[in-house]
């Protein structure tokens, strides 16, 4: 199962304010996502992100066409219709295999990155760097104990000044 891990952030790594919000990040991050979606067919996030993406008014998970998958360690966390709800990184992936996938994104938040990471599930990772600075937030890791060697793949400036970078885990 190839997992390719997708993330906006801040020039400094912040991913989203204190308070979850992430008004900083530009449409074009939203549409980047849903072409990888589309092009998998099939999504990994947290059980914190599901709950902040229900609450914003112009993007959605209800609306992506798509296997949504949910990581929480609460058995009877209770998903709208159209989820599938996994225990740990590894359930995840199990669930997504079963049901034919070969390559998923995976899209946090903090937490669930560094899991994945710890575990050395991710394959690749693709980063856009939006032109702000946020002095505090939520990082795209969690400060735990890990660390991985990247393979630099590809790098591109997006329309709004976004920076991507593409890289490779090498393991």
């Amino acid at each position: 199962m190839k997992v390719i891990l997708y993330m906006a952030q801040t020039m400094n790594g912040i991913i989203a304010r204190e308070d979850y919000g992430e008004d900083f990040l530009s449409d074009e991050n939203w549409k980047v996502f849903l072409a990888l979606t589309k092009e998998t067919g099939c999504f990994i996030v947290g059980r914190k992100t599901y709950e902040e993406v229900k609450k914003w008014k112009n993007y959605n998970f209800d609306n992506i066409k798509a296997t949504k998958i949910i990581i929480s360690n609460k058995s009877n966390f209770n998903l709208g219709e159209g989820y599938l709800l996994a225990n740990s990184p590894r359930d995840a992936l199990r669930k997504a295999s079963e049901l034919g996938f070969k390559k998923v994104i995976l899209t946090g938040g903090g937490k669930i990155n560094t899991a994945f990471m710890k575990e050395r599930l991710v394959d690749e990772i693709i980063v856009n760097i939006e032109p702000f600075v946020l002095g505090k937030g939520i990082k795209i890791f969690s400060e735990e104990d890990f660390e991985n060697k990247l393979n630099l793949i590809d790098t591109k400036v997006l329309k709004s000044g976004i920076v991507q970078i593409h890289y490779k885990i090498i393991k």
